[in-house]
């Protein structure tokens, strides 16, 4: 009997770990996921990739890019204090999931969810 416990316990434990490792990336899919502030001066940007963690304002000089492989889940990127007409895009392998402007407020959000199909 205690070997029939301990056998399901050990199962349940390598389920669970296969599907948080399946969120970060590591089993499973993987997204190249690349994120582009276009546009002039400096902004304060934020950027969370899938599996990572929240975003956090800092100052960047503009242009800017970061890119990750990813698992799936979701990606956001955040722009305040931006000149109007900077732009905020979202590539997933290579295809462009969200594109937006800043207006005269400086302030943009552009968001990419990863997922199978």
């Amino acid at each position: 009997m205690r070997s029939r416990l301990t056998t399901a316990a050990w199962g349940a434990a390598l389920a669970s770990t296969g599907l948080l490792l399946a969120g970060c990336g590591l089993v499973g899919a993987t997204y190249d996921v690349q994120m582009e502030v276009q546009g002039s001066g400096t902004a304060m940007i934020g950027h969370g990739f899938a599996g990572g963690e929240d975003p956090t304002l800092t100052e960047q000089d503009l242009p800017w890019s970061m890119a990750e492989s990813v698992g799936f889940g979701f990606n956001d990127l955040r722009v305040s204090d931006a000149e109007p007409g900077t732009v905020c895009r979202i590539l997933v392998d290579d295809e462009v999931i969200d594109e937006q402007t800043a207006g005269e407020d400086g302030s943009i959000d552009c968001f990419a969810n990863n997922q199978d199909d």
